[in-house]
């Protein structure tokens, strides 16, 4: 076989032209581009090295500190001209979890573990009385007497005509004197978290954190109403509640005080829900209520000055009717030291405490704050100082001001409510 046409090289394209080249005019080109990276490159390098260098020798001053450092030992004094009570005698409280704090005349009453423990109020002291088991884990509570048209505070009467109106998850539960359950309200949904509860005269006033709205109930269990729904007419923000602390009051003066916490305010209504005024300020300084939602816990005095606590740092102060701070109860210091209150684990977190109001029989006419502490398992009371104690505000002068603050304070909330335009 002739090999020689299989091995001959192929002399001619297939079309009749001639061998396929590359022409010089492209070899040119893409060395000129292959160069003109590397340069590109080599002066991108240099620059950055030049950079580095310079930084070396002086680095760039920063604003920001190396490691950011949460304190608040700015908050941790309070000035002594500034707190107008005074310790007047502690007692250990037994048991695990203590919640919350009611008083009924001379007698305050603490939700603990599953029971519900008495003490005996004096000047001197609190004595611990025999306690009330109760099949339920009681979360707040308010205590009243059996007989009608009484504001559950100042009527008199034997124990055995005690009412207890006690908060558990989603339902109120109405205990007697003995501890037998009289009747259950469980008709607030299953969204509903009691948080506390007033009762004025016939009827009680439930906090509901769950469906944020204060529930109006006959002593029967009866729904009258809801009080609370944001409404633009009436000029009702509606309650904002980060968390389970949602709280009320009821006042002598026939008016509902509720604590709005997420705009750290405490809002006044009517026993038909309408809101008169609010007051009260977000802030870390003295008169304002800091952290996401406070005040925790309110009571009130017979004159309208309202006592609040606050969760996070444990500030127990003093207001006027219309929220004009008077002063301190005690420092913050005076519960726990500063190291507990930056705690941001829930377990670790600091406990909150709750306030009540009494009179000592030995001395009717005076007023006395009461406040339950569960960090120190300790329940203490604190008298007026002799000079220096708390100012009423309810002159003529002062009452035509906060007319004026208060048409004030529906304008603003009027503009709150409006949808931006």
């Amino acid at each position: 076989m002739d090999t020689r046409r299989i091995h001959a090289p192929l002399r001619n394209h297939p079309s009749g032209e001639g061998p396929t080249t590359i022409p010089r005019g492209s070899l040119r080109q893409e060395a000129l581009l292959a160069l003109a990276c590397v340069v590109v490159g080599l002066i991108i390098g240099a620059t950055a090295v030049l950079v580095y260098r310079n930084h070396l020798r002086s680095p760039r001053t920063n604003a920001l500190p190396e490691r950011f450092v949460y304190t608040l030992d700015n908050y941790v004094s309070v000035p002594e001209e500034k707190i107008v009570f005074e310790p007047a005698w502690q007692l250990e409280i037994p048991g695990k979890d203590l919640r919350r704090l009611a008083v009924l005349e001379a007698t305050a009453w603490v939700a603990v573990d599953d029971q519900l423990l008495p003490v005996a109020l004096s000047a001197n002291g609190g004595r611990l009385e025999e306690k009330m088991a109760v099949s339920f884990s009681p979360q707040c509570l308010a205590v009243a007497r059996h007989s009608g048209g009484q504001d559950g505070r100042t009527g008199k009467g034997s124990d055995s005509d005690l009412l207890f109106f006690v908060g558990s998850g989603s339902r109120v539960i109405v205990v007697s004197a003995a501890g037998d359950v009289q009747s259950e309200w469980s008709f607030f949904g299953s969204k509903a978290v009691i948080t506390d509860i007033a009762v004025a005269g016939e009827e009680v006033f439930v906090a509901d954190a769950g469906n944020r709205v204060v529930h109006r109930v006959d002593r029967h269990g009866e729904k009258i109403a809801e009080i609370g729904h944001r409404d633009v007419d009436r000029g009702i923000l509606g309650f904002i509640i980060p968390s389970p602390y949602f709280d009320l009051a009821w006042g002598s003066d026939g008016l509902l005080r509720v604590v709005n916490p997420g705009v750290h305010r405490v809002e006044v209504y009517t026993r038909e829900g309408d809101l008169e005024i609010f007051w009260g300020k977000a802030g870390l300084d003295e008169a304002g209520f800091c952290g996401c939602c406070n005040p925790a816990h309110i009571a009130l005095f017979s004159d309208g000055r309202v006592v609040t606590a606050e969760k996070g740092i444990p500030r127990v102060k003093v207001y006027s009717a219309h929220g004009e701070l008077l002063g301190w109860v005690a420092a913050p210091e005076h519960f726990a030291p500063s190291r507990k209150w930056e705690e941001t684990r829930d377990e670790d977190r600091l406990p909150v405490l709750d306030v009540e109001v009494f009179s000592p029989p030995e001395t009717p006419d005076e007023q006395w704050v009461l406040i339950l502490d569960p960090g120190r398992s300790v329940l203490e009371a604190f008298r007026p100082k002799k000079t220096g104690q708390p100012p009423t505000s309810d002159s003529a002068e002062g009452s035509a001001i906060q007319m004026k603050k208060n048409v004030n304070m529906e304008t603003t909330a009027r503009k709150e409510l409006e949808p931006a335009s």
